[in-house]
């Protein structure tokens, strides 16, 4: 079995490093039935493809990952559905970073909205972007940055513990 270095971070600066913190992802058993998954964003909201390249001099491609989590909640217009902002951990694969992002200015939202972006790389940073919805083709995550102080990526929350006690 070898561990992918990816998956996990040491870094004290990376908001998901909660020590003594784990999270599981539950598999369906045999027999279990097969469920379409909900879109992941409304249909009328355009995606835009962000791209980014984490690598050293040399050109050695770095490890790691990104959070990205828009600043607020958003609503598409013609639909009603309304998106709750959720921090999404993005792996960098072989110094590479590749994800669809819902358009920010898009007149298919009420309230234009930014992202929050947290570099668990190497000398990362932390940052806001605005994806446009104009334009064709790749956009790439550092010509998106915007003047706008950083807005915290909140870790996650362990908002309720069951505990049964055996009376013996």
């Amino acid at each position: 079995m070898s561990i992918d270095p990816n998956y996990h971070t040491s870094d004290p600066n990376d908001p998901y490093n909660i020590p003594g913190w784990t999270s599981q992802n539950q598999l369906p058993g045999p027999g279990s039935p097969t469920v379409e998954p909900p879109a992941p964003y409304p249909a009328d909201i355009p995606l835009r493809t962000v791209v980014a390249t984490y690598m050293v001099e040399g050109g050695q491609p770095l490890p790691g990952s990104i959070l990205i989590q828009a600043n607020g909640r958003y609503r598409d217009t013609a639909t009603g559905d309304l998106v709750v902002p959720n921090a999404r951990r993005l792996k960098v694969v072989n110094g590479r970073l590749l994800t669809d992002l819902p358009a920010g200015d898009s007149a298919a939202v009420e309230v234009p909205f930014l992202y929050s972006v947290h570099e668990c790389v190497p000398g990362g940073r932390k940052f806001m972007i605005q994806v446009p919805h104009e334009g064709t083709g790749l956009l790439r995550l550092h010509d998106l940055i915007v003047d706008v102080p950083y807005e915290r990526i909140e870790p996650p929350r362990i908002f309720h513990i069951s505990t049964k006690h055996v009376v013996g």
